[in-house]
């Protein structure tokens, strides 16, 4: 989907907006409450949910061959570390708690083995557009076990130039050293958890950090030519108030200037993350005051010259984020907001989901289970998917959405080959309430998320998402508030 149509001089009953325009203030209590509900990220669609053990390591053996013969087209590659050292009590991550070392030098060999297995079935398709590592906590490596993993991947993949190569890092167990290696290495973007930089939300979910040390690693990171700082920020923690929240937004401007920040909705779903319950009796902002904290995190990010790129990310003008989003092409995937899109990206590592030709695949959850597969030679399948063509229509249409802030009525023919007005007629009907509520406009060329209306992304995706009415009463995702 790389293909953007400019609708320049259209009619329309308010004044053309930017793409990353976004109006907080227009939101009231009364509006909030009316779309406040659970729903998707929509990182994927179908949504993990969805996926089934009936997906197993032979078709994901035959998505990999299929794959092999687009030889001239660049992967991604995602590897998860799981190993932290201690369990953050807002944490919603596939992790192992670890905090002696010694286990990751045996999930090191299953990664390479797991590495060759998947590279035997791609062929002699080997160039990497995107390798991302993430977790649990990649630097729970040390830096030698660091240079060992990515040489095991350098040893069967290539990186394309202008290679995305970004990890995920908890400065409390990173060190200098480790950015070293890593910028030696070739890693030329990093994220940085932080949070929040409150004491007191800091100490009740078990993650202290200081800005001190947080400053330290963002100021050695971009000394050593790591291109791209991210910061990652949580709001909807216990004792986050707004202006609590927006003075350590201002610390993270100020302080530390990073390029892109994720300030990431805390998702509380204890039914599915059982060490979450250990927050319920803490104030835990909700409905319109959680809104408010994010909403005074997001000015002070405005006023400082980011942009809203979409849902919780903001990024500096001249940021491929910006660039992207200005020109039509940013794309999203289970690694977020991206602008190297590939055609299929690889997952690799226990818990990891990959995307690969019509297919998701995610791998064993557990650490044994995922072992035992890849030292007998198969793929460490637990579940997937094979999409259909209807799935793939309605993923096209709610990624166009949730990046581009408006559906164009021609683009959805020409690309996808279908009449929206007839083939999503209940689903425009459904989208009436939120053109009512000034959310969006719909008219016969397209529809258009209004600034209003930026917020609530996840909501007017869900009309076009299928599965959610066969899910009703189910808890299976966090609030979209």
């Amino acid at each position: 989907m790389n293909t953007h149509e400019e609708h320049r001089g259209r009619q329309s009953s308010v004044p053309e907006c930017g793409p990353s325009e976004v109006d907080f203030a227009g939101i009231t209590p009364e509006l909030l409450a009316k779309y406040d509900r659970p729903g998707p990220r929509y990182t994927s669609y179908p949504t993990a949910p969805q996926f089934h053990p009936g997906f197993a390591a032979g078709d994901y053996a035959s998505a990999l061959e299929s794959a092999s013969r687009r030889a001239d087209e660049p992967l991604s590659l995602y590897v998860h570390v799981p190993f932290c050292e201690a369990r953050c009590t807002y944490c919603g991550c596939n992790i192992v708690i670890s905090p002696r070392h010694g286990p990751e030098l045996a999930y090191l060999d299953a990664l390479e083995r797991e590495l060759a297995l998947v590279a035997d079935r791609l062929g002699g398709r080997r160039t990497l557009a995107q390798l991302h590592w993430g977790g649990g906590t990649p630097t729970y490596l040390t830096p030698a076990q660091c240079e060992r993993l990515f040489g095991a991947i350098t040893s069967r993949f290539h990186l394309a130039a202008g290679a995305e190569v970004a990890i995920e890092v908890d400065p409390c167990v990173t060190s200098d050293d480790h950015l070293r290696v890593l910028r030696a290495l070739g890693f030329n973007r990093i994220s940085l958890g932080v949070q929040d930089f409150d004491e007191r939300v800091q100490q009740a979910v078990h993650r202290v950090q200081s800005l001190e040390l947080t400053r330290h690693l963002v100021e050695r990171a971009r000394e050593l030519g790591f291109g791209s700082v991210n910061i990652d920020l949580i709001y909807g923690l216990p004792y986050q108030t707004p202006e609590q929240f927006s003075d350590s937004v201002g610390l993270v401007i100020r302080e530390l200037a990073p390029d892109r920040v994720a300030a990431f909705s805390y998702a509380h779903v204890p039914w599915i993350k059982p060490h979450q319950r250990a927050l319920e009796g803490l104030p835990l902002p909700k409905g319109y005051e959680k809104f408010r904290i994010f909403a005074a995190a997001a000015e002070r990010f405005l006023a400082a010259g980011y942009r809203f790129i979409g849902m919780d990310h903001f990024a500096r003008p001249g940021d491929e984020l910006s660039l992207a989003l200005d020109a039509g092409n940013l794309h999203r995937n289970f690694m977020g907001y991206t602008v190297l899109p590939a055609t299929d990206m690889i997952g690799v590592g226990v818990t990891s989901i990959g995307d690969v030709g019509s297919c998701y695949v995610q791998n064993e959850k557990n650490l044994a289970r995922y072992r035992k597969s890849v030292d007998e030679g198969v793929l460490p399948v637990e579940r997937g998917l094979a999409r259909s063509a209807e799935d793939e229509l309605r993923g096209a249409v709610i990624r166009r959405l949730i990046c581009t802030f408006q559906l164009d009525f021609d683009w959805v023919r020409q690309r996808l080959g279908v009449d929206p007005e007839t083939r999503f007629a209940a689903e425009l009907e459904a989208l009436r309430p939120f053109a009512d509520d000034g959310l969006l406009e719909i008219d016969s060329r397209a529809i258009r998320v209004l600034p209003r209306g930026r917020f609530f992304i996840r909501n007017i995706c869900m009309p076009f998402d299928a599965y959610l009415s066969r899910d009703a009463g189910k808890q299976l995702y966090s609030r979209t508030v």
